[in-house]
């Protein structure tokens, strides 16, 4: 490896190891959420699909629109700004609160839109029981995402580690012991499901705060939250992270959109896409992790003005996506019986349409997967640069006005049924990788001629 290559893959490495080890562990919640809930019968794990994607989502908005805090917070510590991380942080905390009152008006409310989607009577059932419960854990996760974004920002990666690893783990202990019935307590089905991860959640956004309050390296950036003298980020913040959030939820709403047809089809579709989106979000929390440190080493360069030094690590980011994103593909391909096995007997007989249905998904799924997880690195690049309206716009138009779209007209005029669904997502987000690519390289190039000219002037 070249001195040049090195000296751009490994800070990256270094920033994306633990950031993609916690959005494993993270992303293993929602697998064994399905794992559990599957042996408790197909209509409950169809729920859990439905109420998965439904407070996910949220969930994901909330998550994109806060992550301005990082952004902001990675060119001003390249600045070595310290006051002004201290204002981003108190702007960044008000944020997280004026979100959250909406948010929960809105998730105590969804269960009767479920109704009109054309969902069983039987899984709305359960999985009103299921989000009525879930839904006390947004506070504490709203907090916890504004804290976890400064030390993003600061780069400490490996102390976002340790907290983005113990809420899973809480979360799948707690879901297991609630959902069966262990350690005295009676079993709750789905509606322990709830209670293992808002419960998991408030211990650990606890932990969290004593944490930043008590520890040096933070509570210097915190001590600031109370102090109401300008400069005021806010409106930089909600600048910044509404159009990210808005494009997360255009993202993650179009896979809402796409769990809801395939239960328009049935409760088969709906578990076969279920199972395949169990292991396609563990993937994809590999490489959102990797464009975050994409997104902060490149804020990092640009603060310390060295476009050149992001511009290769923006190319280092992009080569990773796609080499992780080919093996992945290749297990799709060859081993689909062994990943439905994990939730279903695939020998036997009445497994056998779920098991069909999932190998089909399969095998358009590790096509997706390599142009999807391009697209996302270019995005971890853009975002670095602060372009978030561009990506947003190009969310909408890939996957509302041309996946959707194309998905519809494969699966029912086509009659390709839920594989349909799927081509339709590959055709959006390879269109958005190309226009993405097109874009970054633009842009990095106006930036690094900034650069010289302000070189050779001085």
């Amino acid at each position: 490896m070249s001195g040049g290559l090195r000296s751009a893959v490994y800070p990256l490495l270094n920033l994306a190891l633990p950031l993609v080890l916690t959005g494993l562990v993270q992303s293993s919640v929602y697998f064994f959420e399905t794992l559990f809930l599957a042996k408790l019968g197909t209509d409950v794990m169809a729920a859990g699909a439905l109420v998965g994607w439904v407070f996910g989502t949220f969930m994901v908005i909330i998550f994109g629109t806060l992550s301005s805090i990082s952004v902001l917070v990675s060119h001003r510590h390249g600045a070595q700004d310290e006051e002004g991380i201290r204002h981003v942080m108190r702007d960044g905390i008000i944020l997280s609160l004026l979100l959250l009152v909406p948010s929960l008006i809105l998730l105590w409310n969804l269960p009767a839109i479920l109704v009109k989607t054309g969902q069983s009577a039987e899984v709305v059932r359960y999985a009103q029981s299921y989000l009525r419960i879930l839904i006390w854990g947004a506070p504490p996760n709203f907090l916890m995402i504004a804290l976890l974004e400064l030390i993003i920002g600061i780069g400490r990666s490996k102390d976002i580690a340790i907290f983005n690893m113990m809420l899973p783990l809480f979360s799948i202990l707690l879901s297991y012991v609630f959902i069966f019935g262990h350690l005295g307590l009676p079993p709750l089905g789905i509606i322990g499901a709830g209670w293992g991860l808002a419960s998991a959640s408030w211990l650990t956004a606890v932990l969290l705060v004593i944490y930043a309050l008590t520890s040096k390296r933070y509570k210097k950036y915190l001590l600031g939250v109370l102090d109401f003298h300008p400069p005021f980020y806010l409106l930089e913040l909600a600048k910044t992270g509404l159009p990210m959030g808005l494009m997360y939820s255009i993202e993650v709403g179009f896979f809402l959109a796409l769990t809801l047809m395939m239960g328009m089809m049935g409760t088969d579709f709906l578990a076969a896409n279920q199972i395949v989106m169990q292991f396609s979000g563990v993937i994809f929390s590999v490489i959102f992790s990797l464009a975050q440190a994409v997104t902060v080493r490149m804020g990092h360069l640009i603060g310390a003005n060295n476009p050149d030094a992001a511009n290769a690590a923006s190319r280092s980011g992009l080569a990773l996506s796609l080499i992780f994103m080919s093996i992945i593909a290749i297990v799709y391909w060859t081993a689909p019986g062994f990943l439905v096995g994990m939730d279903f007997d695939v020998h036997h007989e009445k497994n056998a349409a779920i098991f069909h249905l999932a190998k089909q998904f399969f095998a358009v799924c590790a096509i997706f997967q390599i142009v999807e997880g391009t697209r996302i690195s270019l995005f971890g690049s853009l975002r670095a640069l602060r372009d978030t309206h561009f990506t947003l716009l190009v969310s909408i138009i890939s996957y509302w006005g041309i996946a959707l779209p194309v998905g519809y007209l494969l699966a029912w005029h086509v009659h390709l049924q839920g594989r349909g669904l799927w081509w339709g997502m590959v055709t959006g987000a390879l269109i958005a990788m190309i226009v993405l690519y097109c874009r970054l390289r633009s842009k990095m190039y106006r930036l690094i001629l900034s650069q010289q000219e302000h070189t050779n002037a001085c």
